[in-house]
């Protein structure tokens, strides 16, 4: 199970560089990380958007260019994985596909997005990408979500996350994955937004997991 950090308290972690054995001894060679982000938000609210069919095109229209009404006191940081890149533009993107990476920095998205992935993906292609806070291994949606309770959001929406595969049979690791998130936060409100579908029953066995529609979601976050 994962721990429940938050970036206020995060300065930064050593991460290996590379691991040899010698004299049957294996040594590391490690360099230290500073926390390369400071995450200043107004309403504490985030959004998920994932690839699923749940998530309407018209709302993650709306939401690429979300300023969150007078003020910006509604205003929800978007966070993005299953490549939802190629779609919309994202604050925060979690991607550990190599070809993929390749792909943003070939398009210049790593400009005006942070990209989060694994360490070694980081080390290969230095300079683009930023490391996920202390290695946590889940799918890259539950990552993205996890990254969204790290950086103190209180309010955590997703569009567009289904639990389903491609061919519409329950994904049971990021149902598992996910679960995880939702457990090791139980201060932070996660909404699942549907016009219809309903979530996995894993999911709402969680007091601070509920389901909302689309018309909601749109008029309380000023869509």
């Amino acid at each position: 199970m994962i721990q429940p950090r938050y970036r206020t308290d995060y300065e930064g972690e050593f991460v290996v560089l590379d691991t040899v054995f010698r004299g049957g001894r294996k040594i590391q060679r490690r360099e230290y990380i500073e926390n390369p982000i400071v995450n200043q938000h107004i309403s504490g609210r985030a959004v998920i958007i994932g690839s699923g069919d749940s998530g309407r095109a018209d709302v993650k229209r709306l939401l690429a260019k979300h300023r969150g009404g007078l003020l910006g006191k509604k205003k929800l940081q978007t966070y993005g994985a299953e490549g939802v890149w190629r779609r919309m533009r994202l604050d925060f993107c979690v991607e550990n596909d190599p070809a993929d990476l390749q792909a943003m920095i070939a398009e210049k998205y790593t400009e005006h997005t942070v990209v989060y992935t694994r360490v070694k993906n980081c080390l290969a292609m230095p300079g683009e990408f930023y490391i996920i806070p202390y290695g946590v291994r889940l799918r890259t949606t539950a990552q993205a979500a996890y990254l969204a309770a790290f950086d103190c959001h209180q309010e955590i929406f997703f569009v567009g996350v289904d639990g389903l595969t491609a061919t519409y049979a329950p994904d049971r690791q990021l149902i598992s994955d996910l679960n995880q998130v939702f457990v090791a936060y139980p201060g932070v409100q996660f909404r699942l937004i549907t016009d219809g579908a309903q979530p996995h029953a894993v999911w709402l066995n969680n007091r601070n997991v509920e389901v909302w529609d689309y018309r909601k979601f749109v008029s309380y976050c000023d869509v």
